[in-house]
């Protein structure tokens, strides 16, 4: 499996993946071409029962032997991995131009059954048809047509009975007209592939958009845009969630908290110096708080904590160690020796609770903070209330 830096896949272990999955799909195509081997083996010995194979039985022994010999090389290069180190690593080329090799070996004991079997040279060429550029693929063709003509020759000048070489430029001619065809054929197939591929990619490119483009308006919907904190609808909807997740023994707990005096720094100071206090206040908190727990902004200058699975007493030292924190913070906008602090209400939330009657309890309990002199957390006594 891939590794993770940062929250991201390693991109040399992506790399592996992608090569091992493509591997994977060379080896199939090959396991795939075995197949047309093993037909070809089995005409080989049926033509060789019926006394149509011209050669002794080590003659039609040794078909199957180069045959089974030359694929056990492809084989051990795909295993081995060593075909990565090719241009090519599919080895199309090279298979396409052994097969029309061992056919041709084939064809010179075919006897009258060579008519037939000729066509297992187009029957070779579709196995590139999705790999071969229209280069390679008339190369291709253009050896398979002279590999029959070098053998057509041979018998004509060699042998002491060759068969009508009338005929056997017929058949040369007809393996011809169906390798042009079929070099046409797959040209078209393969360029309308690459514009499949192309449109592909296009279509692929406009998703990533869209995905970022959705991305966006999500991180839009929730976040405070001033703070980069979530907003007051993606903490109600968060905060439910979790309560649906609570287990019967489990409390969250929620701390409201109010920025004292804000409305006098934006008075005194001007709004842009609010601003870099409000950014302040949450940077601190991401600093300080679990990366598990939630604190969102809840309107103006007051924001929300949720911690998971909690106590009072968890909760309250928690709030206190970042109000400690901020009322220690400077800030570049506020003359020397001015600090900001915070006041904070606290109430614990169970599974079975309303999440607003919870919330009601903890500006209670900012409301008596607020009594009670600020810079101070006080939590929600229902006797109190």
């Amino acid at each position: 499996m891939p590794s993770y830096k940062n929250g991201a896949p390693d991109v040399v272990d992506l790399q592996d993946a992608q090569n091992a999955k493509f591997q994977t799909l060379r080896l199939q195509r090959f396991y795939l071409a075995q197949l047309n081997y093993l037909i070809t083996y089995v005409v080989i010995c049926v033509a060789w029962v019926s006394g149509q194979y011209q050669g002794s039985v080590w003659l039609m022994l040794s078909h199957i032997g180069l045959g089974v010999s030359t694929q056990l090389v492809f084989l051990a290069l795909f295993r081995s991995n060593w075909n990565l180190r090719l241009q090519d690593p599919s080895m199309t080329n090279a298979q396409i131009a052994v097969a029309i090799l061992l056919i041709t070996y084939l064809l010179a004991f075919a006897g009258p059954l060579r008519g037939s079997l000729i066509m297992i040279y187009a029957n070779i060429m579709v196995f590139g048809i999705f790999q071969l550029s229209r280069r390679d693929f008339l190369i291709h063709s253009g050896l398979a047509l002279a590999c029959f003509g070098a053998l057509i020759t041979i018998e004509h000048y060699y042998l002491a009975a060759p068969r009508s070489f009338t005929l056997n430029l017929v058949e040369w001619f007809i393996l011809a007209c169906f390798l042009v065809g079929l070099s046409m054929t797959a040209s078209y197939i393969r360029e309308l592939r690459e514009r499949l591929q192309q449109r592909h990619n296009t279509l692929q490119a406009h998703q990533e958009t869209l995905r970022g483009m959705m991305g966006q308006l999500q991180n839009l919907a929730t976040t405070d845009p001033l703070t980069g904190l979530a907003n007051r609808r993606h903490f109600i909807q968060e905060a439910r969630r979790r309560m649906t997740l609570m287990r019967p023994t489990q409390q969250l707990g929620i701390a409201l908290i109010d920025l004292d005096h804000f409305k006098r720094i934006n008075d005194l100071y001007g709004h842009a110096a609010g601003d870099q206090v409000l950014q302040g206040f949450a940077e601190l908190a991401r600093a300080t708080l679990r990366d598990h727990d939630l604190i969102a902004r809840f309107g103006g200058e007051e924001f929300v904590l949720l911690l998971g699975n909690t106590s009072i007493e968890t909760l309250h030292q928690c709030v206190e160690r970042l109000r400690q924190r901020f009322a220690e913070k400077t800030f570049d906008v506020l003359p020397e020796g001015v600090h900001c602090t915070f006041s904070a209400g606290l109430s614990l939330l169970q599974p079975e609770d309303d999440l607003e009657v919870c919330l009601n309890d903890a500006d209670q309990a900012l409301y008596l903070a607020k009594n009670s002199g600020r810079n101070r957390s006080e939590w929600h006594d229902p006797s109190y209330a």
